[in-house]
C-alpha cells in the first residue's frame, strides 16, 4: 500500500513506500559508519528529517518497516539512536539539528529511557558532528 507523497527539494514527489524509506536508510546508514560514505553531516542530517518523515507518512505493515536491517542494525535501532544524537547536537530551534529532533520525535518517544551509549548510530553520528 501507498503513503502520502513526500516532496523532495527539487520538488519531485515521492511515496513513502518501503522501498523508498529502505534506500534512505542504506544511504544514512552507509554515510555514517563506512569511511566510503557519500554524504557528510549536513548532508546527513538532511537525510534524516527526510528519512524520519518517510518514516512518520509510512502507512504499510509495521513489521516490514522496523525490521529493516542495514549494516549495523536495524531502522529501529537508527531512528533511535539519531532521537538521542539530536536531543544534545542542534544549534537551537531555527537549526537543522532541532528540525531532525522534532521530526524524530513524531515516531519515536523515549519515555524514561536514557541514550544507549552502545547504539552505533547515536555514538558515530556523536563522532561525525564533533569533526564538521
Amino acid at each position: 500500500m501507498r503513503g502520502n507523497p513526500v516532496e523532495t527539494e527539487k520538488g519531485i514527489n515521492m511515496s513513502s513506500n518501503i522501498r523508498n524509506i529502505s534506500r534512505l536508510y542504506r544511504v544514512c546508514e552507509k554515510s555514517i559508519t563506512m569511511t566510503t560514505g557519500t554524504l557528510n553531516y549536513d548532508r546527513v542530517v538532511d537525510g534524516i528529517i527526510k528519512l524520519a518523515d518517510s518514516v512518520r507518512l509510512y502507512d504499510g505493515e509495521s513489521d516490514e518497516l522496523w525490521y529493516l536491517e542495514g549494516i549495523w542494525g536495524s531502522l529501529d535501532d537508527f531512528i533511535i539512536g539519531a532521537y538521542w544524537h539530536f536531543t544534545e547536537w542542534h544549534s537551537g530551534q531555527a537549526s537543522k539539528g532541532y528540525q531532525a529532533l522534532s521530526v524524530l520525535g513524531q515516531i519515536y518517544t523515549p519515555n524514561m529511557e536514557m541514550p544507549d551509549e552502545d547504539n552505533i548510530y547515536y555514538s558515530t553520528l556523536d563522532d561525525m558532528a564533533g569533526e564538521s
